[in-house]
């Protein structure tokens, strides 16, 4: 064991180093996709099973991992966060058990290097499908390069096949496009000889049943729990029925998808060579180490390099920017890393591209540190949920409990996590194509529930729909029901509390303060206020306090806590 210790200490100091620099960014911005899929896994923590008791128009792939950490007693954002990092260095270390002899220590070294020092761009950091589906892709090109050169699987080869298609189409289903092209290119076996057909055929239907099984248990346990048409219908038909009407995806023709995403690929590289610019040449570099790798593979099987450019292509399907472009990020990645061990580390290698190589490694290195750095370490050492903490909480907590049923109607799902609160509704966040579809059940969620507090912003908009608008029965139903907490206030106005516990709701959050009376001018230092009918009215300006006569030597001092304690009434602006 020492002796292995001492023959990788480079590369187990390189992998420690990378595995730093990913902790550095373990408490940087999160993002709604991501808290969807912490809220599923303590929604199955918590018995509730997705499609079921936890609608979701995504695959379960995530959501099942993810649950793994939260039946070990994980809840917070930080925790979930160095689980998931973890997780990728354990991906790390599987990639280069498995494919450094094959590829070359440096290529994985080099790949894991750029993964990490983008992760400004790419948000590889998060608990994102994207993440998954994109190491799951790769794995799936290496194992298609691998079978290429030996022209033979093995059982663990084919096991590994199996599991990345299985975790890359139920991280994202449009992973088939992508799947089903090295999908081809196992096929392509050039050894194919007539008196071993018994025998190749046997490997490939061997192939075949271990793809199928993972899929088979899943279809048979959702069959099993009455959850099967759920999944068919919302991680499938919803996202062609509902959710295309609004942002794409498959639409009701997935051939026109395969077809549209090629066009994308070529418009893109040909944006990328022909109008780069200082904020897409990251973009464009890895435009060029891209054609750089099926340039080497040309020269090798010309087949294969045909079939690796339409495979890059569709890992793009859902954008080549963006964190939905971390599939290609991920590929371009180890293509980049491969193209440059090609260059610099094989012998006999020409000199004059290997200057232009070592020129285009210098610039990307550049850029990728400049990527890297603005956010290192952003918030690491800042208190408990840091990350995604939301105006609403404060409130979350001192008016529910936890466990409590709330609904967060906008995109502020982290705040469920944040505060330990469950959702009352099965659909956790309100977007205009999970309303379309199921406003009934929405509406009857919370008249069974009957959730002590909403938040519904009335007048912020999703995608450039306006709350109040696409949901205008469920607007009715809460103004029925529930009474804003303060409409003077620009958080307030947007937190709903049911009509019975308004009174109590209100005399616990701002009791008062018994030593003031009405027309008391008070300050904490920040701002003037004055007191009428219990609240306090904020004096915006000069102007206006000299307008109404009011005298700065009977200003009372008070401090902040105090000032909480007093509801706030509408600005005196005039």
């Amino acid at each position: 064991m020492r002796n292995l210790v001492k023959a990788n200490k480079s590369t187990i100091a390189a992998f420690s180093v990378c595995f730093l620099l990913l902790i550095l960014y373990s408490k940087n911005l999160s993002f709604t996709d991501e808290a969807d899929n912490l809220l599923g896994a303590l929604s199955l923590k918590n018995g509730v099973d997705i499609y079921k008791g936890f609608y979701s128009q995504h695959t379960p792939f995530v959501y099942y991992f993810v649950s793994l950490f939260s039946f070990i007693g994980v809840s917070s954002y930080e925790a979930f966060r160095i689980c998931m990092s973890i997780t990728l260095l354990l991906m790390w270390i599987f990639l280069f058990t498995r494919y450094n002899n094959f590829f070359g220590k440096n290529v994985i070294l080099y790949f894991i290097a750029f993964y990490v020092l983008m992760l400004n761009t790419t948000w590889g950091y998060m608990i994102l499908s994207d993440v998954f589906q994109g190491y799951a892709v790769l794995v799936l090109m290496l194992e298609a390069l691998l079978f290429l050169e030996k022209q033979y699987f093995t059982k663990g080869s084919m096991f590994i096949i199996s599991a990345a298609i299985f975790i890359s189409t139920m991280s994202a289903f449009v992973s088939v496009y992508s799947v089903f092209i090295i999908s081809l290119l196992f096929l392509y076996n050039r050894n194919f000889k007539k008196n071993h057909i018994i025998k190749e055929v046997k490997q490939y239907i061997f192939l075949a049943l271990c793809v199928a099984a993972p899929f088979l248990v899943l279809l048979l346990w959702y069959g099993f729990t009455g959850n099967l048409s759920n999944f068919y219908e919302q991680a499938y038909q919803f996202n062609r029925t509902f959710y295309s009407k609004y942002l794409g995806g498959f639409g009701t023709s997935a051939i026109r998808t395969f077809i549209d995403s090629m066009l994308v690929w070529t418009e893109h590289i040909k944006v990328s060579l022909l109008g780069f610019n200082k904020d897409s040449f990251i973009n464009t570099l890895l435009v060029i180490f891209n054609f750089l790798f099926f340039y080497i593979h040309f020269n090798k099987n010309k087949i294969c390099a045909i079939g690796l450019f339409l495979f890059v292509g569709y890992c793009g399907v859902r954008g080549y920017v963006g964190f939905h472009a971390l599939p290609y990020y991920i590929v371009s990645f180890f293509n980049t890393a491969y193209v440059l061990n090609h260059y610099l580390h094989i012998p006999n290698s020409n000199i004059t591209s290997k200057k232009i190589i070592k020129i285009l490694l210098t610039v990307l290195i550049i850029l990728v540190c400049n990527n890297y750095i603005p956010n290192m370490g952003k918030n690491l050492f800042a208190d408990k949920s840091v990350i995604a903490q939301s105006a609403y909480d404060p409130y979350i907590q001192k008016i529910t409990k936890s466990n409590d049923k709330i609904w967060v109607s906008s995109l502020g799902t982290q705040s469920y996590i944040n505060n330990h609160r469950l959702p009352a509704v099965r659909i956790a966040t309100l977007v205009p194509w999970f309303y379309d579809a199921y406003k009934d059940k929405i509406l009857g969620d919370l008249s069974t529930n009957k959730p002590k507090l909403i938040i519904f912003e009335r007048d912020s908009d999703v995608w450039g729909h306006v709350y109040s608008s696409f949901a205008p029965e469920l607007y009715a139903y809460i103004n029925q029901h529930y009474t804003a907490l303060n409409e003077n206030d620009s958080v307030e106005r947007n937190i709903y509390i049911r009509n019975d516990d308004y009174q109590k709701v209100i005399k616990d959050l701002w009791p008062g303060e018994p030593s003031l009376k009405e027309g008391d001018l008070i300050t904490n230092q920040t701002k003037i206020y004055r007191i009428e009918n219990g609240m306090k009215r904020y004096i915006t300006n000069p102007e206006v306090f000299e307008k109404h006569g009011f005298k700065t030597d009977g200003i009372i001092q008070i401090d902040d806590e105090t000032i909480l304690k007093i509801r706030t009434g509408a600005p005196i602006d005039k």
